[in-house]
Formats: C-alpha cells, structure tokens, sequence
C-alpha cells in the first residue's frame, strides 16, 4: 500500500489519510476491548506492529508529531510485554495519544486544503 500511495502524487495526501485512518481504526478496536476485557495473549505484538505501521506511514507522509506518538506507543507496548496492569495501563493511554493526535491531524490538513485559495485564471 505504501508503494502505490507513493506512486500517486494527484491523491497522495488523501491516500496517507485514508491508510492512517484504516490504522486507527484497528487501533481503536482492539485498545477498547483491553480497557474492558484486558490485554490477551498476542495483543502487545498487535499493537507493536500497528505502531510499527504507523511510524512508517507518517515519515513517509512527512507527519512527524504521529510518527513520534507511534515509536513511543511501541515503547510502551514492548515494556508491557510480560508486565502487569500498569504497563498495559500506559499502552491505553499512549494508544488514546496516537488515536487523538491522527484525527487531530487529518482535521488540521482537511480545514487547511477548504483554506487554499483557489488558483489565478491568466
């Protein structure tokens, strides 16, 4: 996916929305059932590999505030891999982190291209 978005200049904007948002969705669904259920066995590795994903996408994007909140996301995860409550507790929260600052961003980049002004006819 990275590879054709990389191809395509005309959408390639709206394309790393579209992969980043795909990311935070799965993201979202599995932080909500381990807040309610807990952590299962495998979800750390999930997670490592969800972040792992979005770092890439947000250097190749040129969003370095995202990428920033997906290393330490990872961070995070690798620390809760055999720990406790507490660990797993700073994954939620370092996962609510990144969740916010991705729809954050998209919000800022929508609002910024209704903001362009329209090109000068000659």
């Amino acid at each position: 996916m990275h590879d054709l978005i990389l191809r395509s200049f005309r959408h390639r904007e709206a394309l790393w929305g579209l992969l980043l948002a795909a990311y935070r969705v799965e993201l979202t669904g599995l932080l909500s059932r381990a807040a309610k259920t807990g952590f299962e066995d495998g979800d750390t590795d999930t997670v490592i590999e969800l972040s792992d994903h979005i770092a890439a996408a947000a250097k190749l994007a040129d969003l370095s505030a995202i990428r920033n909140d997906a290393l330490a996301l990872r961070a995070c995860a690798n620390a809760a891999m055999g720990g406790g409550e507490r660990e797993e507790g700073k994954v939620l929260v370092a996962g609510l982190k990144l969740i916010d600052r991705i729809l954050d961003t998209a919000k800022e980049r929508e609002t910024a291209s209704r903001t362009k002004p329209a090109p000068l006819l000659s």
